[in-house]
Parts: structure tokens; C-alpha cells; sequence
């Protein structure tokens, strides 16, 4: 793996889909293809947990992470929509999720206080979007 920490912009996966969605690359049906899998492979996770940031974002509920700076955040909102939202959330709970996830299992490896924070900081994300989509 190249780059790696716990932000859900530190590694690769995450940085390309970015990248592919400011360029109008990026494809859902990419993310609903890993989710077809039982086990849901660290890029799979990595990017959904990117895109919950990147929908928090778009919704108005956090400020643009650095990662984001360059990006206009509303040419990449019209890429989301209600299924949009509910597909990143069962990818992002799946990918915290210590059963069949390779991300957990990778944050695992690291250590409990690594894991601790890098759960704790996602499932906070996780939950802001589930509320910002349900108002």
C-alpha cells in the first residue's frame, strides 16, 4: 500500500476516487461491484470512507478537509442522490464493521488505540451523514 494513515483522505484509494470524481470518472456502480463481494477489501472501504466525507461536505455539514481544496464541491454534488447516500453508508458501516472487512482487519493489525481512533473518527462521520440525510 502507498500512502496509509487514518484520515479518510491518507491513503490511495481514497485520493483516486477524489480524483475521479472531479473528473467525472468515478463510478458507483464501482463501489456497489466491492459490495457484491461478503469480504469488502481495503480499497473498497477506504473509498467509502472518503465519500462520506466528501458527501458531508457536499451537504454543508463539515467545512472541505485539505484533501478537498481544489475540488468545487458543487460540480461533485450532482453525483449524489438518495441511493448515492444509503450506498456509501453500507459501505462505510461495513468497512468499520469487524466482520468481513479487510480494512478493520488492517486497523487491527495496528493496534487498539489506532483502531479505537480510526473507528471512533469514522463511525462519528458515518452517523453525521445518516443524520444529515434523514432531515
Amino acid at each position: 500500500m502507498g500512502a496509509w494513515g487514518s484520515g479518510a483522505f491518507e491513503n490511495d484509494a481514497a485520493m483516486d476516487a477524489v480524483d475521479e470524481l472531479v473528473d467525472g470518472t468515478f463510478s458507483f456502480d464501482e463501489l456497489r461491484e466491492l459490495m457484491a463481494s461478503e469480504y469488502l477489501e481495503e480499497p473498497g472501504g477506504s473509498i467509502a470512507l472518503a465519500l462520506t466525507e466528501v458527501a458531508l461536505t457536499a451537504l454543508g455539514r463539515i467545512d472541505p478537509p485539505a484533501a478537498l481544496d481544489e475540488v468545487d464541491i458543487r460540480l461533485i454534488s450532482t453525483q449524489f442522490d438518495d441511493q448515492t447516500y444509503d450506498l456509501i453508508l453500507t459501505a462505510a458501516e461495513r468497512a468499520v464493521g469487524s466482520d468481513g472487512s479487510e480494512l478493520y482487519e488492517l486497523w487491527e493489525e495496528a493496534g487498539d488505540d489506532d483502531l479505537r481512533e480510526w473507528r471512533t473518527a469514522s463511525l462519528t462521520s458515518i452517523e453525521t451523514l445518516r443524520a444529515a440525510i434523514s432531515e
